[in-house]
């Protein structure tokens, strides 16, 4: 038989069940099981006898054996020891308790550390254009280009070695990426070079460190998964918090250079947060075998007997290999339902957060202002994100009405961000972009598990990053392109807003696209 890569979990909703509703076959294997044990006790006492260890020989066949084993064993269950029949079940489920909340905090402070640094990039752009105030538009905005395009273009190539080499060493090394591309930027040679050490480097080895935390998250939780990603999800609004005035702070005292050399230090940390992304395999075998341990301690059974009964267990579970690509899903139309709006909503995620502190800066508001209002984005982002995560756990609402919803009101903030003229206008469209933002990143990776399957999340996931990784390229060029032509980004936001409604147009049409030959959607 050949060893699958990945174990369908019990509480999984995708998984077979035999003709009585069983899901493992195990409703009636008292009599299998018995048997088993017994013929290990017989095998184990004919060896003791063989080596003269064990005294006389005992009684099996009637039971009368004064070992502990035989009781175990016994039909009549008169012994006051705990039976092992009592234990005949699978071990506890590994998903949505222990330590997957360790891992959903990891992954927090994760993406704190990496996405808290991108959403504070807006104040970095300005830097950098005061920095080399003869560069256009259009050739800076590669900088954000590639480090948002390169975050996500490359999530499948990270979704297939989060599989195949684990979520530990994915992170570590895009940590070490992260770092590498910082402090490249240092000696700031031209914004060029910046896009190249700032965008490419750094979106690559953020694109590594970020996506195992989408993989595994879906792996540890499944009753409490929306719970689990509004906790992961919160994780890049916190760091908007910490990072936005931070930066400035860290500019003010030490200049664009040692800015640059003290961020590094900061991502450093995720090398230290990657150590502790056990994968979820590695982490239910512990489960199992503490329970085997614990079930060993009660019941007094030998070595021998629970490995007889694991082996009888492991023969009737159902078992699924996790493919690292799964290219079959891009034929699903329900799924290029995903991608298309992907395209629509890339316009202006992240690049309306990106853009906000240089419409600030044409309507006369300082630095400082930017960075509170940056702050501002970031707490209502973490507020609405937790709030999401809460109130779609309670499976009292449907996630696809509220993802739709929060793409309107996003769209919609966006258009009026040109009627602001001063701080508290702008903290209006700050709100409605916040709850966008939020609704979009909590259930987005929920809604694909939940339609397309928890273990094609690899492939699901990865595609619909790189397809928004594209776009990512060349959305924010022809943004700076547009400003550059109007003079200003009131026509950029309109632009913006205008795809997130289409993109809630597009996704609103899945029902429909469902109903087309092709289409699979796992039953909710």
């Amino acid at each position: 038989m050949t060893k699958a890569k990945y174990r369908v979990h019990p509480c999984d909703s995708n998984r077979s069940v035999n003709s009585n509703g069983d899901p493992l076959g195990l409703q009636n294997n008292e009599e299998l099981i018995s048997k088993v044990l017994k013929e290990t006790f017989i095998k184990t006492n004919l060896s003791n006898e063989s080596l003269g260890i064990g005294g006389e020989p005992q009684d099996v066949d009637h039971g009368t054996s004064h070992s502990r084993g035989s009781d175990l064993t016994d039909a009549s269950g008169s012994s006051e020891a705990p039976r092992l029949e009592d234990h005949l079940r699978e071990p506890p489920p590994a998903k949505d308790r222990g330590y997957a909340w360790v891992v959903a905090f990891n992954v927090c402070l994760i993406n704190l550390v990496s996405a808290g640094y991108v959403k504070s990039f807006g104040i970095t752009y300005t830097l950098i254009m005061d920095y080399f105030p003869d560069a256009s538009g259009a050739s800076s905005g590669w900088i954000m280009g590639l480090l948002v395009g390169c975050r996500g273009l490359l999530a499948p190539a990270m979704g297939a070695l989060t599989v195949l080499a684990g979520p530990r060493k994915c992170v570590i090394g895009g940590a070490l990426m992260c770092v590498a591309g910082i402090l490249m930027a240092v000696p700031a040679f031209s914004v060029i070079y910046l896009a190249f050490s700032l965008g490419a480097v750094v979106g690559t080895g953020m694109c590594m460190a970020e996506t195992p935390g989408f993989i595994l998250v879906t792996d540890y939780f499944q009753e409490k998964r929306s719970l689990a990603n509004g906790i992961r999800a919160a994780g890049n609004p916190l760091g908007g918090i910490l990072f936005s005035p931070m930066i400035v702070l860290l500019h003010q005292e030490f200049g664009l250079r040692g800015m640059f050399m003290l961020i590094a230090g900061v991502m450093l940390q995720l090398v230290v947060f990657g150590m502790l992304m056990r994968p979820f395999e590695l982490h239910e075998k512990v489960v199992q075998e503490d329970y085997w341990r614990q079930v060993q301690r009660d019941t007094g059974t030998s070595d021998l007997q629970i490995r007889a009964l694991k082996a009888t267990l492991a023969s009737q579970r159902v078992t699924k290999e996790k493919k690292a690509i799964d290219f079959s899903i891009l034929k699903n139309p329900a799924y290029l339902v995903y991608l298309v709006m992907v395209m629509c909503t890339a316009c202006a995620l992240p690049s309306a957060l990106l853009y906000a502190p240089v419409y600030g800066r044409s309507i006369g508001l300082s630095d400082f202002e930017n960075s509170a209002i940056s702050a501002y984005i970031s707490c209502c982002d973490v507020v609405m994100r937790l709030f999401c995560g809460f109130i779609f756990n309670r499976k009292k609402y449907n996630k696809r009405y509220g993802f739709i919803a929060s793409l309107v009101i996003g769209g919609v903030g966006c258009m009026t961000l040109p009627l602001s003229s001063n701080m508290w206008h702008l903290l209006v469209f700050a709100t409605m972009f916040s709850l966008c933002m939020a609704f979009f990143w909590t259930l987005i990776n929920v809604l694909l598990a939940d339609q397309f399957g928890g273990d094609a999340m690899a492939s699901t996931w990865g595609f619909f990053r790189m397809l928004q990784g594209i776009c990512n390229f060349f959305y924010p060029t022809v943004v700076g392109l547009v400003m550059d032509l109007t003079g200003g980004v009131s026509v950029p936001y309109i632009m913006m807003g205008s795809m997130l409604i289409l993109g809630a147009l597009v996704f609103a049409s899945q029902p429909l696209v469902a109903k087309l030959p092709g289409s699979k959607i796992y039953p909710s």
